[in-house]
């Protein structure tokens, strides 16, 4: 065996490892509950200015604003030039931050942007700095002052361009980087927060940024697996975070209580998100410098006091903090707060001042898709007890949707999180092919007989070592890749099933034909459940194909019938199998076969469901008197068999690598009933000793940022 065929079979190897650590860190993540208004600061920045103006930046973080005022004043006062006179004009504009003053922070922001149009040359260092400023303080008006995330992360974005080519302002590429990462977080792009985060994070261990940066990036980060219900890496960093709880001032100790109780809101641990809270209205009672803060905070108190059905404090604290954000003008904190007055409402059925809050507070268009949650989950129970139906099903699909869309973005970022894993381990490898490569050159030229021998021994072993963790991290890696993909896969047919179901309804409503609202919410309710589990039972399946049927029934007609037929003895809860699969072949039976062909006098349209033991396996065949295949049995294939075969093919590729020798398989072909009749016959074997359920990996995370002077909340909803 030659050196160079030695060394590429010890780079694949390597590589392959490499993927496989980064395909380990992927974890599922399908909890969906209500959320809290959470909460993260910017970083202190290493200006590159006078001792008087980051005295000034000291007393702004410090809450110390009768100094930072007078700082400014005089600054202003005795600047050498225009450009030192706009500097503490910047100053100024975060002075008006820091105390709520929005018009006033506006108007600031209009005069630093006039003066900079004024300018014929705005490419020196200082204006650069200017111009940067003045983008960062327009993102942070529309993300913090009015909501408007697209228009924030917009500006962020040429604040970052600028500042990218000015050199030695790390600190500034820092704070940059971190309210880009938030502004993300709320408008509920939870990869690109995570992505921008981290990028912080590395930036930061480079520069060697204080703790106080590190603890708002950490809590950042845990702040946005909560968002994402990724509760086991939110807990890792809420972990590093209470390590550095000794270290944090007041502002930051706002900032760790206020998530950490959100973190527990959102498990509902109502219990633990209240000492949170309690502790961190405590903390700044007192404080006449941290108003907005405490408001901030009782905003998310009261929710939970809704929730521990204590309603008389919740309706205090909600008289207390709706007129305070109505004065500043922060339309996302009234949003949340209005909801709050709707559950209270529905709670104690007062439907005619929910009506009217509902009327009267539509959801805007470009409010963040947890707070969108968040009202849904309301409306839906809302609706339900008036018998709003028509509401009622718009509001559930909607609902669904913008739950499927989380889901969808977690995978993504889960993705994106592997790739740079893999890349990472990539680089490592490569260097280290390099150090490995000059050894043993250097040994090859001291003794090559020596060398030769000991280099050709070595190697074997460590091939033969190598190849023998290669097939186990080779088997993880595919384990993981395969858990993505099932997952992606399983949730394409939620809005499949839901579409299907609410046409139906909808079709026999119009036609004038008997409809059962009632069946068809216990329906969506039941198929929302079983997308949601890869396993069941065939007991737990065949109710829900009866409950379907029931529903299919009004709209096939009156000479619709469905059999079911079971071998004596059959414990059908021990039969297990992958959710839905009986369901689809009994949708595609009705929709594509018996919907397809006319009704005949004096003969039923019916779907059988044939459950036998064979040879160690279960057979389940669904057959159906429609129109059946065409002759050359080329048909399109549809959602639910599309998903389906996917599903067979993923579980038998798992069960092959556990050495099973038996697996799953279906068909579907054309089929003549005993009386003579046609249709078409699907089938599914289920061998006996067989996993339905993917394996699960514990995931690897990276660490994260923090925002200093800039403010961000969060909503969602269960």
């Amino acid at each position: 065996m030659n050196l160079s065929r030695i060394k590429i079979i010890c780079t694949v190897l390597l590589l392959a490892l490499a993927v496989g650590i980064g395909f380990f860190s992927v974890s599922t993540m399908k909890h969906n509950r209500a959320t809290l208004l959470t909460f993260n600061a910017a970083p202190a920045i290493p200006y590159p200015h006078s001792k008087d103006y980051r005295k000034c930046e000291e007393a702004l973080k410090e809450g110390d604003l009768a100094q930072a005022r007078s700082i400014i004043g005089h600054g202003k006062a005795n600047a050498k030039d225009s450009d030192d006179y706009y500097m503490y004009v910047v100053l100024e504009a975060k002075y008006h931050f820091a105390t709520m003053q929005a018009d006033s922070f506006v108007d600031t922001n209009r005069r630093l942007t006039r003066y900079l149009n004024s300018l014929n040359d705005v490419s020196t260092p200082v204006r650069q700095l200017l111009k940067m400023e003045t983008k960062m303080q327009r993102g942070v008006y529309e993300a913090k002052m009015v909501g408007r995330m697209d228009s924030a992360i917009a500006y962020y974005h040429q604040a970052l361009d600028i500042v990218n080519n000015i050199p030695r302002l790390d600190g500034y590429r820092l704070m940059v980087l971190t309210n880009l990462a938030d502004a993300y977080k709320q408008k509920g792009w939870y990869d690109e927060t995570v992505r921008h985060f981290r990028h912080a994070m590395d930036l930061g261990d480079s520069i060697g940024m204080a703790d106080d940066t590190r603890i708002t990036i950490i809590i950042g980060l845990a702040s946005a697996y909560s968002s994402m219900r990724g509760f086991n890496e939110s807990k890792e960093w809420w972990q590093q975070a209470k390590e550095l709880r000794p270290k944090m001032d007041r502002y930051e100790l706002f900032q760790y209580l206020n998530n950490l109780g959100n973190y527990y809101y959102l498990q509902e641990k109502y219990d633990e998100s209240l000492k949170c809270f309690l502790e961190l209205d405590s903390l700044m009672a007192n404080d006449s410098t941290m108003v907005w803060e405490r408001m901030f905070g009782q905003a998310n108190l009261s929710d939970v006091y809704l929730k521990l059905g204590q309603k008389e404090q919740a309706m205090a604290l909600l008289d207390k903090t709706q007129p305070f954000f109505t004065q500043q003008r922060q339309m996302l904190p009234l949003y949340y707060l209005i909801t709050q007055r709707i559950e209270l409402a529905v709670g104690e059925r007062r439907y005619n001042e929910a009506q009217r809050l509902i009327d009267e507070n539509p959801t805007p268009d470009w409010m963040i898709p947890d707070q969108k949650l968040l009202r849904n989950k309301i409306l839906i129970q809302y609706y339900k007890e008036t018998e709003q139906w028509l509401n009622y099903g718009k509001t559930l699909r909607e609902y669904a949707i913008i739950k499927d869309s989380i889901t969808d973005i977690s995978t993504r970022m889960r993705f994106s999180e592997a790739l740079v894993h893999y890349q990472h381990e990539r680089d490592i490898l490569n260097k280290q092919n390099e150090i490995d490569e000059a050894r043993l050159s250097y040994r090859w030229a001291i003794s090559l007989f020596i060398a030769s021998v000991i280099v050709v021994v070595l190697l074997m072993v460590i091939i033969a070592l190598t190849h023998r963790h290669h097939r186990l991290k080779d088997a993880e890696m595919r384990g993981s890749i395969a858990e993505l993909r099932m997952e992606t896969v399983r949730n394409r047919i939620t809005p499949h099933f839901i579409s299907n179901a609410l046409s139906a309804e909808i079709m026999a409503q119009m036609e004038g034909r008997q409809t059962d609202l009632d069946s068809l919410v216990q329906l969506l309710h039941r198929g929302i459940a079983l997308t949601d589990i890869e396993q069941t039972t065939l007991t737990e399946e065949l109710e829900f194909i009866r409950f379907y049927c029931d529903i299919e029934s009004r709209s096939v007609g009156d000479d619709f019938c469905l059999h079911i037929d079971l071998p004596d003895g059959l414990d059908t809860d021990k039969v297990v199998l992958p959710s839905m699969c009986i369901q689809i072949l009994v949708e595609n039976a009705i929709k594509h076969g018996l919907k397809a062909r006319e009704p005949q006098p004096g003969k039923q349209r019916r779907v059988r469901v044939k459950v036998t033991k064979k040879d160690g396996a279960t057979l389940i065949e669904v057959m159906d008197n429609g129109v059946g295949l065409p002759e050359d049995h080329r048909v399109k294939e549809r959602t639910g068999l599309r998903v389906m075969r996917q599903t067979i093919l993923l579980l038998n590729e798992q069960n092959r690598q556990a050495h099973k020798k038996t697996q799953m398989a279906s068909d579907l072909e054309n089929y003549i009933w005993p009386d003579g009749d046609k249709g078409c016959r699907a089938w599914l074997m289920l061998p006996d000793d067989f996993n339905y359920i993917l394996k699960r990996k514990k995931s690897l995370i990276y660490p994260p940022p923090r925002n200093k002077h800039f403010l961000t909340w969060k909503s969602n909803a269960s």
